[in-house]
């Protein structure tokens, strides 16, 4: 019978054998301390020399009937020594000491069916328990709610052990247990091993994470369900016995995590995957800015917040990745772009119908250089300027050739503005033949206006 009450806790998140931190895994902190204070068994008080000798390990006791042992240098072959002693040969995992306990032992009944009738072939049946020894040590510190902790603990299969089982791992209890029977334990692990542990050559090291309730007081060690597996390893003489050495036991606040070694925890990193600041949420700043990148519209050029971390180089106060003229300052009616004057403007409605074509040809009549020089004196004065030159043509006769007419017309204009010294590279001239009207084509006044050169400035590079 229990004398105290099962506290049924699985807070199990995770468990790893032999575990390694992932590749590209960091930490945004150090580990905590170790809040197991004797968890190499090093200290013992008076000195243990052989078997059922727990307590004499400070800290260290039985958390049910079981008689758990400590091996030291101060035991012999035929009891706990080391490294030789009764259950085979192991040095220490760390330090010169360790405890052992069995983790399962077949527990055997007369079979009375084959003493009363002697046609049974065994003499002994499996009993309905199994025989299981648990140690606990008292927790050093309390555990804050909802923090991850870090549970290690090195094991090695016994030489003299004739089954090995899944399942050992730790429990932290709210109370200290004490238990007068001798079987498994009916509280569930917050770190176990998934993995039959049968490893008598070397030590395998159990560890894992779960989330703390708070409460915790003690560490239990031992094997636990459900489901636990058993595996024969007999050698000789069966002892029907999975006997584990134990050593270097540690619980600590485990780190935050952080993938990037950015220093800023990844539940706090808003960029988890990509090393930055901290005064930004972790996300990086090629440019430093002081914005971050994701959010920088110019993540690689270094500009003010008020411009979504984008340079203004003309000073005009609209940010260059969205200024058509970032290089000369303007007014953001024209995106960026100087101010079209005035007198500009009126003489570009001048040169809509003021710039006249030999019938059918693309050939400038002389009247319209006038206009035409006052267009190149206009470039010569405003050198940011660039100038496209659009030729429309009415509707009447073929569409193709129209087309072709106004593309002729518009770069006969273009040619005219070179030879009077405007830079080929300020210039750029298209025709759009009939489809572009400004009035209506049925009329010869609305024919007129759509015969036209248009001039656009433009600022590009």
């Amino acid at each position: 019978m229990n004398p105290k009450p099962l506290f049924h806790m699985n807070k199990a998140i995770r468990f790893a054998l032999a575990a390694a931190m992932a590749p590209g895994m960091a930490l945004a902190q150090e580990p905590g301390p170790n809040l197991v204070s004797n968890g190499g068994f090093e200290t013992r008080s008076p000195e243990a020399k052989t078997w059922d000798q727990l307590e004499r390990a400070t800290g260290w006791s039985n958390a049910n009937g079981g008689s758990v042992d400590v091996f030291s240098k101060m035991g012999t072959a035929k009891n706990v020594g080391i490294p030789d002693n009764d259950l085979g040969s192991s040095a220490a995992q760390e330090g010169e000491s360790y405890a052992g306990f069995v983790a399962w032992k077949d527990d055997m009944r007369p079979n009375f069916k084959r003493l009363m009738n002697g046609r049974d072939e065994k003499p002994f049946k499996e009993a309905w328990n199994q025989y299981s020894e648990y140690l606990q040590t008292a927790i050093g510190s309390p555990l804050t709610p909802g923090q991850k902790y870090d549970i290690s603990f090195w094991v090695k299969l016994a030489d003299k052990s004739d089954r090995a089982v899944n399942g050992i791992g730790a429990y932290c209890s709210p109370i200290e247990l004490t238990y007068v029977h001798r079987h498994h334990l009916a509280e569930l692990a917050d770190v176990k091993s998934e993995a039959v542990l049968d490893n008598k050559k070397d030590w395998v090291e159990v560890k894992g994470t779960f989330v703390a309730d708070g409460d915790e007081k003690y560490l239990i060690i031992g094997a636990f369900g459900p489901n636990m597996e058993k595996k024969d390893v007999i050698e000789g003489a069966d002892n029907q016995r999975a006997y584990y050495y134990i050593d270097g036991i540690s619980l600590r606040l485990k780190p935050e995590d952080d993938r990037d070694k950015d220093g800023v925890p990844d539940k706090e990193d808003n960029c988890p995957d990509e090393a930055g600041l901290k005064t930004l949420g972790g996300c990086p700043d090629r440019d430093s800015d002081g914005v971050a990148d994701k959010m920088d519209a110019c993540p690689d050029l270094a500009g003010p917040v008020d411009k979504q971390g984008c340079p203004d180089s003309d000073g005009d106060g609209i940010a260059d990745n969205v200024d058509k003229c970032p290089k000369v300052a303007g007014v953001p009616e024209m995106k960026g772009c100087p101010a079209i004057k005035e007198e500009t403007k009126k003489l570009f409605e001048k040169a809509l119908t003021g710039i006249q074509f030999e019938t059918g040809s693309a050939v400038i009549k002389k009247s319209s250089y006038g206009i035409l020089d006052q267009v190149v004196n206009v470039m010569s004065e405003n050198p940011a300027y660039n100038l496209e030159i659009h030729g429309h043509t009415d509707s009447q006769g073929d569409d193709a050739k129209n087309m072709k007419l106004s593309d002729d017309r518009a770069a006969s204009v273009k040619k005219y503005l070179t030879d009077k010294g405007v830079g080929a590279n300020r210039l750029r001239s298209e025709g759009h033949g009939e489809t572009m009207p400004v009035a209506d084509n049925k009329t010869s006044a609305g024919r007129a206006k759509n015969r036209r050169v248009e001039f656009k400035v433009m600022f590009w590079e």
